[in-house]
């Protein structure tokens, strides 16, 4: 009888310890926001990554952490859903044209819950840095010119729009570009080197061009 009073105490103490709490995922092993259903990589440089995107209905993204900024224009309207890593819920309804600007390290979830999905291209940063100083100016005319419609402008990123195809004049690129050709659902996305010259930026039947000069 006498072994089985420490028996009876060593399963009371067991009984009485609470389960083993599972691990946290924390910031740094999550999976970046790329590559998963949906988005399709249509440009890769040392510099930069370019991805077409549409949060598709019913397919949540696993959560993850965008490691790089970003930047980019949606081309079709949708909505969908973040979900914070807490579990908060927050409906977004984005309009075509809206341009988006991320810091790095956002974490979150999100998934379309449209029957038409959001559609967007997106710049990744890949250089956590200054992209280097302006190119020297030279007998060319800076970029843009005449017809570009500035759409936003902060320490990393201007955005130039192109409602009508530029005209085929002689200019220099002052800064590391991206040019990005709308036409349907299948953009095309162009790395312009700093102090590059030409005429234009080799786009062919696109309803709009937006160019990223990255800072």
């Amino acid at each position: 009888m006498r072994w089985m009073v420490p028996a009876l105490l060593l399963l009371l103490a067991q009984s009485a310890t609470p389960p083993a709490t599972p691990p946290v995922a924390t910031p740094a092993s999550l999976p970046p926001a790329y590559p998963r259903p949906g988005a399709t990589k249509i440009l890769d440089t040392d510099r930069v990554q370019v991805w077409n995107i549409a949060w598709l209905k019913g397919q949540p993204s696993p959560l993850h952490r965008h490691i790089y900024d970003l930047v980019g224009v949606y081309y079709e309207p949708g909505d969908r859903m973040i979900i914070s890593p807490d579990g908060a819920r927050r409906p977004v309804s984005t309009k075509a044209w809206d341009i988006a600007f991320q810091r790095k390290d956002v974490t979150h979830i999100e998934e379309g819950v449209s029957d038409a999905p959001l559609r967007a291209v997106f710049v990744e940063m890949k250089q956590p840095g200054a992209y280097g100083a302006e190119a020297t100016a030279g007998d060319a005319a800076a970029f843009p010119g005449a017809g570009a419609t500035e759409r936003l402008d902060n320490d990393r990123v201007t955005v130039w729009e192109f409602t009508r195809m530029p005209s085929s004049t002689r200019h220099r690129h002052m800064h590391d570009a991206v040019a990005v050709e709308i036409d349907g659902e299948h953009p095309r996305a162009t790395w312009i080197a700093r102090g590059t010259v030409h005429s234009d930026e080799a786009v062919a039947n696109a309803s709009r061009l937006y160019v990223f000069e990255l800072k």
